[in-house]
């Protein structure tokens, strides 16, 4: 029998089409993406109940919250009245910005301060294990035992620091800066320092220490280092811990209530006069809601500019 020549036996093979796929190939990407949609499906399901727990606990109220800010205390109308009083009132706007002034410098010192120990806890194995605990504690605690601690640090006449600086002779009377702007700034700060280092630890832990000694290799000095390849790439984490703690300086109010003065430096003791003692409900809740508009657009302003940050791969 005469053999064909290669040519023509690869000729006589049916040609399939280009649009044609191979039947195993495409049950396999079917089954690909049947997975990748179970997969999407399972992971929506688990956001589920977090979803359900701030809508029950955070969206529902503030928008009652809303809605009863409308409405005229008397008659029951719709109308943006108490807003507008709100933002015509020369005392409430110096208020709230005498509360963001708190809330920003409290943020930016709370940063300048954790930074540097946060770097030493995420290059010390045995230093953070043993500082990170002692750390963790005043996180779990609430405002009001800080508020506390600062009135047996701090008050004037019975406090440690001012008995400690009359026996030394380094004050000839009490300093009385506890009941003021300068002792809520102390106890904010104390708050935001601890804070900041655990959330900052956790992220200079996943700057790769090579980075560093590729830079010291070339000449560059460990503090020119510091700034330069560390600091930029903890940019995220700096930008998570000052929201973090300007939202939660914005919205304290055992703090201030526990150290305030004569005068209301913190929005939250005004809301809670209009609404307890002065019996204007509605115009507290119309402040209420300012100011959760307020910390909600830092924290999406925040969210906002991470995405960026990350778009842009890190600043590269």
């Amino acid at each position: 029998m005469t053999e064909l020549h290669p040519r023509v036996e690869e000729a006589r093979l049916p040609v399939l089409p280009l649009s044609a796929k191979a039947p195993a190939a495409d049950d396999g990407y079917n089954i690909l993406r049947r997975r990748v949609r179970r997969e999407k499906l399972f992971f929506r399901l688990c956001t589920l109940p977090a979803i359900f727990v701030t809508s029950l606990v955070a969206i529902i109220p503030l928008g009652l919250l809303f809605i009863n800010s409308l409405r005229n205390q008397r008659s029951g109308a719709l109308s943006f009245e108490y807003y507008i009083a709100s933002f015509g009132s020369a005392f409430f706007m110096r208020t709230l910005a005498t509360t963001i002034l708190m809330a920003f410098s409290v943020a930016v010192i709370s940063i300048l301060f954790a930074l540097p120990m946060a770097y030493l806890l995420a290059r010390r194995t045995l230093l953070r294990n043993f500082i990170m605990p002692v750390i963790t504690i005043p996180r779990m605690l609430p405002f009001v035992v800080i508020g506390y601690a600062m009135i047996l640090l701090l008050a004037p006449m019975t406090g440690v620091v001012n008995k400690v600086l009359l026996g030394l002779g380094i004050l000839s009377q009490p300093a009385f800066i506890l009941f003021d702007w300068p002792g809520q700034a102390i106890a904010f700060t104390y708050s935001g320092i601890v804070v900041a280092t655990a959330v900052l630890t956790g992220v200079l832990m996943s700057v790769d220490p090579q980075l560093e000694d590729a830079a010291v290799s070339m000449g560059a000095t460990r503090l020119r280092t510091f700034f330069v390849i560390t600091v930029p790439l903890a940019i995220p984490g700096i930008i998570a811990a000052s929201a973090l703690i300007f939202t939660s300086v914005v919205t304290s109010y055992a703090i201030p209530v526990m150290l305030n003065g004569r005068v209301p430096y913190m929005i939250s003791l005004l809301v809670s006069a209009n609404l307890l003692t002065l019996q204007q409900p509605h115009l507290a809740y119309a402040q209420a809601v300012i100011v959760s508009m307020l910390a909600i657009g830092v924290t999406a302003l925040s969210q906002y500019v991470l995405m960026r940050y990350g778009r842009q791969g890190g600043g590269r």
